[in-house]
């Protein structure tokens, strides 16, 4: 795992730069339109800022995971979430302080069949360490 970044950008613009210089372009399209979104309807919340710093740093820490999709949820948290439906389902949210929750579920595995699920509010670290086996 490399050092995390830090994403000093003031602004959406600069974040969404960011991205694109990491080469994570569909990520920083989706988060364009949700501005954009924001910015046309008052009923479409805006990503907080913090959070929005925090999404940013993760996807160009993490980026070996691939691109997520992207959301915003109603109380301006930044959604990700990873599909594979061979391995599972990662969703995070980023709560704009040090903290991610997270929840995940693995496809089929084990000699039933069953599916392994987690879920919690950690620190990006301890989080990575937790969710990775549902991203493999």
């Amino acid at each position: 795992m490399r050092d995390s970044v830090y994403v000093e950008s003031s602004s959406r613009a600069e974040m969404t730069d960011a991205l694109r210089k990491a080469g994570l372009d569909q990520s920083a399209d989706r988060l364009a339109y949700l501005q954009r979104l924001a910015e046309e309807d008052p009923d479409e919340k805006p990503i907080a800022l913090e959070s929005l710093r925090q999404l940013t740093a993760f996807l160009i820490d993490e980026r070996e995971l691939g691109e997520p999709e992207i959301g915003v949820s109603p109380d301006g948290v930044a959604l990700a979430q990873w599909r594979d439906l061979g391995t599972g389902i990662l969703a995070m949210e980023f709560l704009g302080s040090e903290l991610i929750r997270f929840a995940g579920t693995s496809g089929p595995g084990g000699q039933n069949g069953e599916s392994l699920r987690v879920s919690g509010a950690l620190p990006k670290t301890r989080a990575l360490q937790v969710v990775k086996p549902f991203l493999s």
